[in-house]
């Protein structure tokens, strides 16, 4: 993730472990007399993900058992009710606010605001500059991933392919994905072709898309999309057009981890990959950053690394163990 090195970061390794990343992420909180009310608001916009509600799930199991309530807002992934909604929060003083922001310029005046008045302030996904942590996973690391493992396949296989990238490159962390992606992918390849580039956010998005590149290049046979969400409905594009569900010719990746994402590799057929994040991890982190600075425990945040998961992967059991 661009600007990883200016936040300091606790970095979850893939087995587990933690590791301690020393580095000044910088703060209010040394000064601040820190509110004793047990309360931390977690604003995450794109409400409409399927990760979210496992998020939801494993921050409040943390929270219940450090004796925290969590609250949430409705942002629509709509920028400006973003930015009423944590200004509400600000104004009222909540204790502590982690935030996924839509747009991080737009944020930093509210998280500078919280943090004067001894809020603590959490930024998700994107470091910003008025935080007192973060909580971080790779985009960059994790479009690397998608677009290698896409690449060894292409390789495996040994004939060419075409293409359909979904992006979405009006979120920080989807343009991360999305640039770690061009990184790698298709390197010059000559047996590559992609066919379209498009933005896509949601499972509709990816099916709609997908049905409709399909038609005007029926000899489609890979799809990265930029989050499980995307690849997921692109698989389903495939499935209605009659592909058999483990075609051996058929390759859709996606990002993220998700319950669903993961299911669907772990059927060892079209949809190959999803490039994991640890949604307990980060779900547990949610509420443990935000209570550790309430309680004046040092925490500059947590950086989970991602991890391309296939069907052959030893820890896609574990992966999916979260979700029990």
């Amino acid at each position: 993730m661009t600007g990883l090195a200016a936040a300091a970061t606790l970095v979850l390794t893939a087995c587990g472990g933690v590791q301690e990343d020393t580095g000044a992420a910088g703060g209010s909180g040394e000064s601040c007399q820190r509110s004793t009310e047990k309360v931390i608001g977690f604003d995450y916009p794109l409400t409409s993900l399927s990760v979210y509600g496992d998020l939801k799930r494993f921050a409040e199991k943390r929270a219940g058992e450090r004796g925290y309530q969590v609250k949430y807002t409705a942002d629509d992934q709509d920028l400006q009710k973003q930015i009423q909604n944590v200004q509400t929060w600000v104004t009222q003083k909540i204790p502590a606010i982690v935030s996924y922001p839509l747009e991080p310029a737009s944020m930093e005046p509210l998280a500078s605001q919280a943090r004067s008045q001894c809020t603590v302030f959490v930024s998700y996904a994107s470091p910003l500059k008025n935080q007192d942590a973060a909580v971080l996973f790779s985009g960059l690391e994790s479009g690397k991933a998608l677009g290698e493992s896409a690449m060894k396949w292409i390789k495996d296989r040994g004939k060419p392919v075409k293409v359909l990238v979904l992006n979405n490159r009006d979120l920080a962390v989807g343009a991360q994905r999305d640039d770690g992606l061009k990184s790698v992918f298709p390197a010059g390849d000559a047996d590559v072709e992609i066919v379209s580039t498009q933005k896509a956010g949601t499972r509709t998005d990816g099916e709609q898309i997908t049905r409709t590149v399909l038609q005007a290049h029926p000899d489609l046979n890979m799809v990265l999309g930029y989050n499980d969400d995307v690849a997921l409905g692109a698989r389903q594009a495939f499935l209605n057009a009659g592909k058999k569900a483990d075609d051996p010719n058929v390759f859709i990746g996606g990002q993220d981890g998700s319950k669903e994402g993961l299911t669907a590799v772990s059927e060892d057929g079209i949809y190959r990959v999803s490039v994991a994040v640890r949604i307990r991890d980060i779900g547990f982190a949610v509420t443990d950053v935000a209570a550790d600075l309430l309680e004046s425990k040092p925490n500059t945040g947590v950086n989970v690394p991602p991890v391309a998961i296939d069907a052959e992967h030893a820890e896609l059991k574990d992966y999916m163990s979260d979700y029990s």
